[in-house]
């Protein structure tokens, strides 16, 4: 749609005219592959701390001690 109507190009570089459906998922896809190959200090940290996170965000049991990192 930006290729032809904004840019005044012929003919779409993709033939759809709203590719967002596979953009996204090249994009999810990517967001995932690149999370799971983070072998950083940081995202180990995030890996280990998540359960207990994901736990208190659903329940709310614990949430008025806050995170371990506050």
């Amino acid at each position: 749609m930006v290729w032809v109507d904004i840019l005044k190009n012929s003919t779409a570089i993709f033939p759809y005219k709203y590719p967002a459906l596979f953009s996204m998922l090249v994009t999810f896809v990517g967001i995932w592959l690149f999370s799971i190959t983070d072998k950083s200090k940081q995202a180990t940290a995030e890996r280990i701390s998540f359960d207990d996170q994901f736990f208190r965000s659903q329940t709310g049991i614990g949430i008025e001690k806050g995170s371990p990192t506050d």
